[in-house]
């Protein structure tokens, strides 16, 4: 699987996947809100720790630097 996710784009997806799951314990949805917030949560901490996007890939968009060594 081919990276997509630059750094700083890692960094913003920890940062809210977290707050979605910090928000199951403050917020106290329902159970299809708890559902909800901990895909979308559980989705962007994932994406942050593989570097891969589906979405990013399907639109061709690509946030890491590119190398020299490609070329």
């Amino acid at each position: 699987m081919k990276k997509n996710v630059g750094t700083a784009d890692r960094y913003i997806r920890v940062l809210i996947g977290v707050s979605f799951l910090i928000n199951i314990f403050i917020l106290k949805p329902g159970a299809i809100g708890t559902i909800i917030l901990l895909a979308l949560g559980l989705a962007l901490l994932y994406s942050a720790y593989s570097g891969y996007c589906w979405i990013y890939d399907l639109l061709k968009i690509s946030t890491c630097k590119k190398s020299n060594d490609a070329e």
